[in-house]
């Protein structure tokens, strides 16, 4: 399921890149959406088999993956797999894909309308760069990312052509990075993911 979503990420974000936000991209969007929707209602399922998202019941991959799938789910399924990855990892840190819970936990609060805290989601800007939404209390941002066994926040790969065979050098994270997302540029972050 995995490699199926990423697949269509990429599609979506060529077809994102290349569009004037078109009709066109709306229904490729759409379309992933509705895919989308339907692997995470599997995993769902799946985690109400098994409990737990835990690298016990399913193996690294498979608890990664989950995390994945759900960033690309609603708002309110975001937050039933965060709040099962976080039992899991209260119980043992070393229980799960434990990167899952800042991505989700960032992802659900820049569609709250609030000020990420670990730096792990960029915007694709009007200008066809990736900018990254306000950070709170940017000055401590990499003591947070590791208290969560994150490294220190860089800029994104552009992975729309695929993934690069060895990973290019990127810039750490500064300050001057942030900035406010236009209604637009929210808009198209939380296209399908709004209850």
């Amino acid at each position: 399921m995995l490699e199926q979503d990423q697949r269509e990420v990429r599609e979506c974000s060529k077809t994102y890149r290349q569009s004037k936000r078109g009709v066109h991209t709306y229904e490729v969007q759409d379309n992933f959406i509705v895919r989308a929707q339907g692997r995470v209602k599997r995993v769902i399922e799946i985690l109400d088999e098994i409990e737990g998202p835990t690298i016990a019941n399913i193996g690294g991959d498979a608890s990664q993956a989950m995390s994945v799938l759900a960033l690309h789910s609603r708002l309110s399924v975001m937050k039933e797999i965060l709040a099962r990855f976080e039992r899991s990892y209260e119980r043992d840190h070393d229980s799960v894909y434990h990167e899952a819970i800042p991505s989700l936990t960032d992802r659900i609060l820049i569609i709250e309308g609030k000020k990420q805290r670990f730096a792990t989601q960029w915007m694709f800007g009007q200008d066809n760069k990736f900018f990254l939404p306000p950070v709170e209390d940017f000055d401590h941002l990499n003591k947070r990312r590791a208290v969560r066994g994150l490294g220190k926040s860089k800029h994104p790969i552009d992975l729309t052509d695929g993934v690069p065979e060895r990973e290019p050098p990127r810039p750490e994270t500064r300050a001057s990075d942030q900035r406010t997302p236009t209604r637009q540029e929210y808009e198209d972050f939380v296209y399908g993911s709004l209850d």
